[in-house]
């Protein structure tokens, strides 16, 4: 499925100028093949790639994170379309690459850095054990000691 520059303009809600401007720079260049006019068209994952932009922009994530996190994912690894392909995670000041299931984020615009993210809700899974555990250990305790307290008194 192609789609043209009306179509495109329509589905992701950026401008004309803008997807000119980011085909010309090369940040998305449509690939979803040319017209019989010679006019080019872009794929459902150029419109993957161009909505996701203009998502990060409406945020306030500025086009210059958006390529510096580009450059980076693209010299680190062999990820060739990073807006279509990877998990990205901002706080807003940067852009997080997630990498795998268990929470690894790498800081795209400090090249690399590495961060984690913690699940709440294994710790809140872990305490709850913890804590039942030591309810229980508590209530064996006192019937230990209430049945010690019987033995003396008869």
């Amino acid at each position: 499925m192609a789609f043209t520059v009306d179509q495109v303009v329509s589905l992701c809600g950026c401008t004309k100028k803008q997807l000119r401007y980011w085909r010309e720079t090369g940040l998305v260049p449509p690939s979803g093949g040319v017209t019989e006019n010679s006019r080019r068209l872009y794929s459902f994952q150029d419109l993957v790639e161009l909505k996701t932009i203009k998502r990060m922009l409406e945020e306030g994530i500025s086009l210059q994170k958006i390529r510096k996190t580009l450059d980076y994912i693209y010299d680190a690894t062999n990820i060739e379309r990073p807006l279509s392909q990877c998990k990205l995670i901002s706080d807003g000041s940067s852009i997080f690459q997630m990498c795998g299931n268990d929470g690894e984020l790498i800081d795209t615009l400090k090249r690399g850095q590495f961060s984690f993210c913690i699940a709440l809700d294994s710790i809140t899974h872990e305490l709850d054990a913890s804590v039942q555990e030591l309810a229980s250990d508590r209530e064996l305790f006192i019937q230990r000691l209430l049945s010690a307290d019987e033995g003396q008194a008869g």
